[in-house]
């Protein structure tokens, strides 16, 4: 008997790492209270300053909205940037196995929920590998004003101590809390296979098309006007060279869109066409231009220059195509507004046959629209597949131009695009309590993002009406120049009415400037001079001095004035600045004697210099050295006291673990000594 009730307290005492396992091992919230960082696809604070994002710690705290409103304070706001990545670490590796993604959509204020999540997940921070992921792209287009609770379920439970959740980011998109579930049963998940995102660059020209100029239609170009944009006109009114590769005819919609309907009839498109394809005007115009330039420019006889001309927005609405013919088609469905496509399509290229333009030729067709508004229809995608399938098979190349960090970004040249060259807005004064001015280095931003996405390069763009107009547009061909665009991309041109007219007749507070630069980046005369640093300096001084010194900075292509520090390594225990001009200063405080080295180079806003140092020498004064081994005695105890503190409250932490556990142990052993006991006495007494 007395070995049975031993041998069943043993077993208890053995039982008790398996009941911690048992209960570690249901899944929970482990995300809870964890850190996490969040990144754009797309970087957003140089384009839309005023919606950057800035550090929280909303989305793993706990709350949720109590109310689907956008006033609640359990929201993270997020504002485009194509896609958002929220990585959560978990503090040690654990099996994942479900996330949760909380969002609030209301269509009508421009919150949008997403239309994916997908779940990476990494044991180390840097490698990851794909776990799961969740497309609904229906609920984006609801109209209702409600909260979205998205669920990715993995296929099996994964090890991760860094957990990385995506999703798309429209417009405005409100997050309040991304959960990840799992427990500690590490041992039986697995491991996920590596997730490696393609490297891509640009996607090159459009069959030695590397530049095209935006012609709005309702300027109405004369052959007068054409001529700057088809030759490089010098400053004797000569043609010099040829100009653009290729223009793009394009208007709005506006104008053509009667009777207070809000998509196009087929007469407003016919309309449309007329007005883009009139024998004395636009398109008609260019023609004539050709035609009396080629013998000046060198060009064959034969020769026709390449157009592109633009399908308008094919909206989505119950409004009839045509209200007066047959058959009936509405702008409701993807089937409809494909015929729609189709047929103008087939009377645009009708209608340019018919004009016979002896010296042009249509190279390709406009998609209008500089978006993909998912949250129109759950078939805009296909939509735009559609165009540039039929497109393609009528031998026409395709061209999109979305706005920066537009929705579609990330889809576009899968959907079929041969050229795509995005916005970034730098050119206009465009600020707004919304979003706010975009800085220049946006410029830089929408190249990289280009190259991202393998897209063909960067849309460049000029205001003459807001101030250093210029200045702006040099932001741009410069970005574009150290990027690779002008290399290895493409450029388009959006101009605000005749702007490259004005420049290339001298108008303008800037003269021939824009007209001329444009022309240098586009037949690639264009060049920079990077910034560079002669050698460095040495500087000597005493404990408590002030000094200035300056470095040799060149730079043929930039005033000094205009350069700025790239990157800067500072000494510590020493105050040490420096100019993009070369200029320095450095100032000790009672500091240490010794050696102490600053490194930095410059940038003239596109290239960066190389990496320079500046030595300074600090020699002790008179008493220093007696001052400088009695701070060291001090600064060393200092240290060594805040160490033994450190780790003696690890170890509290540890024994209290230890003591709890001997106790519980202890505890049960005394449970079994009693038991013993009292059965030692029970049997004696039987005994007896």
């Amino acid at each position: 008997m007395l070995k049975r009730i031993f041998g069943a307290v043993l077993a208890l005492l053995m039982l008790v790492p398996v009941f911690a396992s048992s209960a570690s091992a249901a899944d929970e919230v482990i995300s809870k209270g964890k850190s996490y960082t969040l990144e754009y696809a797309i970087p957003i604070e140089n384009a839309y300053p005023k919606q950057a994002y800035k550090k929280e710690k909303k989305l793993t705290d706990g709350e949720k909205a109590k109310n689907n409103s956008l006033t609640d304070k359990a929201w993270l706001k997020l504002y485009r940037g194509s896609s958002v990545s929220v990585t959560i670490d978990l503090e040690e590796v654990m099996a994942i196995s479900k996330v949760e993604v909380g969002q609030f959509h209301y269509k009508a204020s421009g919150t949008k929920c997403s239309r994916y999540v997908k779940v990476l997940v990494s044991e180390d921070g840097e490698n990851f590998g794909f776990a799961g992921e969740l497309l609904d792209p229906r609920q984006v287009v609801n109209t209702a004003q409600k909260r979205v609770n998205f669920t990715v379920k993995l296929d099996k439970s994964y090890k991760a101590r860094y957990v990385r959740v995506i999703f798309n980011s429209d417009v405005f998109t409100y997050v309040d809390e991304v959960s990840v579930y799992g427990n500690s049963d590490v041992d039986s998940a697995s491991v996920a296979e590596p997730y490696v995102e393609e490297e891509k660059d640009f996607s090159g020209d459009i069959d030695g098309i590397k530049s095209v100029c935006l012609m709005y239609i309702a300027s109405f170009y004369s052959a007068d006007m054409m001529k700057p944009y088809f030759a490089y006109i010098d400053k004797n009114g000569k043609a010099a060279d040829t100009m653009f590769d290729s223009l793009l005819f394009l208007g709005i919609n506006t104008p053509y869109i009667y009777d207070g309907r809000k998509t196009m009839s087929m007469q407003g498109m016919k309309d449309y066409v007329r007005d883009t394809l009139s024998p004395d005007v636009n398109v008609g115009a260019l023609n004539t231009v050709v035609g009396q330039l080629k013998d000046d420019l060198g060009l064959d006889a034969d020769y026709k220059y390449p157009i592109f001309l633009t399908v308008p927005k094919i909206g989505y609405s119950n409004e009839l195509f045509d209200p007066k013919g047959d058959p009936k088609l509405k702008y409701n469905s993807l089937d409809n507004r494909s015929a729609i496509i189709k047929w103008y399509i087939d009377y645009l290229e009708a209608e340019f046959e018919k004009a016979n333009f002896n010296n042009l030729y249509v190279k390709g067709l406009y998609w209008f629209e500089e978006g993909i508004d998912h949250s129109v229809s759950t078939t805009e995608s296909e939509l735009v597949k559609y165009f540039n399938d039929y497109a393609h098979d009528k031998g026409y190349k395709t061209m999109w131009i979305p706005y920066y960090a537009a929705e579609g970004i990330d889809e576009a040249k899968s959907l079929g695009f041969d050229s795509v060259t995005m916005q970034c807005g730098y050119a206009f004064n465009n600020a707004s309590t919304e979003v706010g001015q975009a800085k220049d280095t946006v410029c830089r931003d929408a190249a990289e993002t280009a190259k991202k996405f393998g897209l063909n390069g960067t849309e460049f763009e000029v205001d003459m009406g807001v101030n250093d107009y210029a200045k702006r547009l040099a932001k741009y061909v410069s970005a574009a120049y150290a990027t690779g665009v002008m290399e290895k991309g493409m450029i388009t041109m959006y101009q605000v009415g005749t702007n490259l007219y004005q420049s290339s007749k001298g108008q303008g507070g800037s003269g021939r400037q824009i007209y001329d630069l444009t022309y240098q980046f586009i037949s690639g005369q264009y060049k920079e001079s990077p910034p560079s640093i002669k050698g460095g300096a040495t500087v000597t001084l005493g404990t408590s001095d002030y000094t200035t010194g300056r470095l040799e900075v060149i730079d043929e292509d930039t005033k000094k004035g205009d350069l700025r520090i790239a990157e800067i390594e500072k000494p510590e225990g020493i105050f040490f600045s420096a100019q993009g001009s070369g200029f320095f200063e450095v100032q000790t405080n009672d500091c240490e004697p010794g050696t102490y080295v600053a490194r930095l180079s410059v940038t003239d806003g596109s290239a960066v210099s190389n990496m320079v140092e500046v030595t300074i020498v600090v020699e002790p004064g008179e008493g220093d050295e007696e001052n400088k081994d009695g701070d060291a005695s001090a600064g060393d105890v200092s240290g060594d006291d805040n160490v033994s503190d450190g780790e003696d409250q690890g170890g509290d932490k540890n024994n209290s673990l230890l003591w709890i556990i001997i106790a519980s142990v202890g505890g049960l052993l005394v449970l079994a000594g009693g038991a013993f006991a009292f059965l030692k006495i029970r049997s004696s007494k039987k005994d007896k």
